[in-house]
C-alpha cells in the first residue's frame, strides 16, 4: 500500500478534493439521500429487534450474507492488519456496520503509523477514548512489555473490553478509567515517564483537552489523535497550532477502500464473485474528509519516522 504520509512537512493548506477521503457505504449514501427512504428507516428503528432481524435479511441479503461469511471465517479474530489474530468481540451493531474491524482494515491508513509505534516499545501508551478495545488491545499484544492505560467515558463500553481483554491474554497489563480529565491526563503522563504515547479519537473532545499550555508534560509526548472538524470546527486548526514548536507534525488523509484493500487471501469468495460488496464492506460510514494527527517531539528528531 502506498504510503499516504509526509513525515518532515505538514501539507498546510492542502486538502483532498470534495469527496475524496469519503468512507461511507454506498447503500447509506443512497438512504441518505433520499427523504422517503430516510423516513422509512427511522420507522424501521423504532421496530422491536425480533422484527428488525429478519426485515434486515430480506431488504439487504447479499450484505448479511457477507457479514455472516465474514464472521463465520473469522471466528471471531482479525483477520489481518497490524492486530491479525487478535480476539475481537464486536457489539451487534458494529458486526453488522463495521466489519473492517474484523477484517483489519479500519483506519488502514494508519497501520504505518501503528507498526512504527510497536517498534518504539514504550514504557506506557495512554489510550483515550478505548471503545471496544481495538486499539488498546491490540497494542497490548504486540507490546508485552508495555504497560496500557486506557480511558472511556461510556460505562457500557467497560464489559465486553474486559471480556476481549481476557480473551487475549492481556488484562493483567491493562489499566481502565473513565471520563478522562486534564488532571487524569496530566497525572497519567507523569506517571507514564520519559516515553510516553497517547492515543486519542473522543469525537472532539481532543480540542480541549489535548492542551500543553495546561498540560506541559504533552510536549513530551508522541501523539496520535483522530480530530472531528465536524463536529468541533477548527479543533485540527487548534491542536496544530499548539503543538507546531514542539513536534514534528503529519496530517494522515483518510482515503475510499478499492478492493484491492480486501484481505483476498481470507475471503478469495468475496473478493472474486462480490467484489463491490467487499468493497462497501470496509468502507467506515465517515462523512468529510477524514484527518489524523501524528505529533512527535522535536527533541527525538532522530527517532525512527514512518515512511
Amino acid at each position: 500500500m502506498q504510503s499516504h504520509i509526509n513525515m518532515r512537512q505538514r501539507r498546510i493548506g492542502q486538502r483532498t478534493s470534495k469527496g475524496d477521503g469519503n468512507m461511507r457505504h454506498a447503500t447509506w449514501n443512497a438512504i441518505e439521500g433520499n427523504t422517503a427512504a430516510m423516513r422509512i428507516y427511522r420507522s424501521y428503528r423504532q421496530l422491536p429487534e425480533g422484527i428488525r432481524a429478519p426485515a434486515r435479511w430480506v431488504v439487504a441479503p447479499l450484505w448479511h450474507s457477507a457479514c455472516a461469511l465474514i464472521r463465520r471465517n473469522a471466528d471471531d479474530a482479525v483477520l489481518s492488519g497490524p492486530f491479525e489474530g487478535m480476539k475481537l468481540d464486536l457489539s451487534p451493531v458494529s458486526s453488522r456496520h463495521l466489519l473492517g474491524y474484523l477484517l483489519g482494515t479500519q483506519e488502514l491508513e494508519l497501520h504505518s503509523v501503528i507498526e512504527t509505534v510497536i517498534r518504539q516499545e514504550y514504557s506506557t501508551v495512554i489510550n483515550i477514548g478505548v471503545a471496544d478495545g481495538y486499539y488498546a488491545i491490540g497494542l497490548a499484544r504486540r507490546m508485552p512489555s508495555t504497560q496500557i492505560v486506557g480511558f472511556e467515558g461510556l460505562p457500557e463500553h467497560h464489559e465486553p473490553f474486559w471480556h476481549t481483554a481476557r480473551m487475549n491474554g492481556v488484562a493483567d497489563r491493562i489499566k481502565m478509567e473513565g471520563f478522562c480529565t486534564a488532571a487524569d491526563l496530566q497525572n497519567s503522563l507523569v506517571a507514564a515517564g520519559s516515553r510516553p504515547f497517547i492515543l486519542c479519537d473522543i469525537e472532539g473532545g481532543e480540542k480541549a483537552l489535548l492542551d500543553n499550555s495546561r498540560i506541559p508534560e504533552l510536549n513530551q509526548a508522541d501523539i496520535l489523535v483522530e480530530t472531528h472538524d465536524g463536529l468541533v470546527p477548527g479543533c485540527s486548526k487548534a491542536l496544530l497550532q499548539r503543538f507546531s514548536e514542539t513536534h514534528e507534525i503529519t496530517s494522515i488523509y483518510a482515503r475510499p477502500r478499492t478492493i484491492r484493500d480486501f484481505p483476498s487471501h481470507k475471503l478469495p469468495f468475496l473478493a472474486k464473485w462480490i467484489p463491490g460488496t467487499a468493497v462497501e464492506l470496509m468502507n467506515e460510514r465517515r462523512t468529510g474528509v477524514q484527518e489524523w494527527l501524528f505529533m512527535t517531539p522535536r527533541a527525538r528528531r532522530g527517532r525512527e519516522i514512518p515512511s
